[in-house]
């Protein structure tokens, strides 16, 4: 999702004080996040995942709503992957995630909507339709996991922004995987892929620098 500030109610948890040493941590999170993105960029996920056995619970990061009420055509890419990954068994629950952006409804309910037309039942979809960015679904999506006794979720995004989503997820307390949708224009097609690119590594540092994503080992006694 783009970034357009904060959903009302959204948890800001005040900047911790960093000593010289968390200032240099926090830089150098900056090189292994642009390492990382830069590593993604050339051969996609490939070794990055971690380790463990996938969770059985996919979170589908909003993207942009088109006049009508139309999804984008990253929108239906995420949502889709996302549906295949319920029919073939690899995931049970599907949290959406997405306010109201320019156009109505919110992306959650636009995800639900091709959800159910993909025939994925509407008991085992979650809405979460305040987030207004990546930071506000990673915080929003925790409190609904801590609700239900979740403790990881697979993040469904572009392969490219699921540098800065699974880091931010870790931030809020939540444990997440990359679950890269490959088949996004944002991925496939190649100006797309070179300015998303751009987009996450000024991401990764507003991230770093501003929410400090990471700080949870950079905090001072």
């Amino acid at each position: 999702m783009k970034p357009r500030g904060l959903a009302e109610g959204t948890p800001r948890p005040p900047a911790p004080r960093l000593g010289l040493d968390g200032v240099r941590a926090m830089f150098g999170g900056i090189f292994r996040d642009v390492g990382r993105l830069l590593r993604v960029f050339r051969r996609g996920w490939k070794g990055e995942e971690g380790r463990g056995a996938p969770p059985d619970v996919a979170v589908v990061l909003g993207a942009q709503v088109l006049p009508g009420g139309e999804a984008s055509r990253v929108l239906e890419a995420r949502v889709r992957h996302a549906a295949r990954l319920y029919s073939g068994g690899e995931v049970k629950l599907l949290i959406v995630t997405g306010g109201t952006g320019q156009h109505p409804p919110s992306e959650a309910e636009v995800m639900a909507r091709i959800l159910r037309r993909e025939g994925v039942p509407e008991e085992v979809v979650v809405l979460e339709d305040r987030a207004l960015s990546t930071w506000d679904s990673a915080w929003l999506v925790a409190k609904i996991a801590r609700q239900r006794g979740i403790r990881s979720v697979r993040a469904v995004t572009d392969p490219l922004h699921c540098a800065r989503t699974i880091e931010t997820f870790r931030e809020a307390g939540l444990r997440a995987v990359a679950e890269p949708v490959y088949g996004s224009p944002m991925w496939r097609k190649r100006f797309s892929k070179r300015g998303q690119l751009a987009r996450e590594i000024g991401a990764a540092v507003w991230y770093r620098t501003r929410h400090r994503v990471g700080s949870r080992a950079l905090r001072s006694p």
